[in-house]
């Protein structure tokens, strides 16, 4: 998720049925990168288009054949209507975005505490690219390192409501 592709979202969600250019001129961004971001949007799961004679406008509407669309538009909202703003929702939906960094959430979701090189050995990821997305995971607030050197998950009520609604979904999958 980019901060363009946030924008667009949030605009659909404070004023759906928006054209094209209405969400661009509200998100303030070019039109074609509105474009692109609302379709990417849809393809997700989290918009739908509607024909409205020459325009298409767009609705903050999950798609029901896009599994945990429902929770994750659910949880962006809500999240989005917290004190902690954008950036906040960017930095957590960031750290879901990689396939890699699902994985070591998963590995982490099923054992409570495991070392970097327990992480390594399960998932047979380099060294070097469970170091860098263990960093990420742990910028974004998810994960801790312990005492004894090991990761673990944060606790539910220190992780903003996106990032446990996107957990859930995770051990769901």
């Amino acid at each position: 998720m980019n901060s363009r592709r946030l924008a667009c979202l949030s605009v659909v969600l404070n004023t759906p049925g928006l054209s094209v250019q209405a969400v661009a001129a509200e998100a303030r961004i070019p039109e074609n990168q509105a474009s692109i971001n609302l379709r990417a949007l849809q393809a997700r799961g989290l918009l739908v288009a509607r024909r409205d004679g020459v325009h298409i406008r767009y609705y903050a509407e999950a798609d029901p054949l896009v599994e945990h669309a429902a929770d994750v538009l659910s949880a962006v909202r809500r999240e989005l209507g917290n004190a902690r703003g954008a950036e906040a929702v960017l930095v957590t939906l960031r750290a879901f975005t990689h396939s890699r960094r699902l994985t070591l959430l998963g590995c982490l979701l099923r054992t409570s505490e495991l070392t970097t090189d327990a992480l390594v050995a399960k998932t047979l990821f380099s060294q070097p690219a469970v170091w860098r997305h263990l960093t990420t995971l742990r910028g974004a607030g998810l994960i801790r390192e312990t005492q004894k050197a090991q990761w673990k998950i944060e606790p539910n009520n220190r992780l903003p409501s996106l990032a446990r609604a996107l957990l859930d979904v995770l051990k769901r999958a």
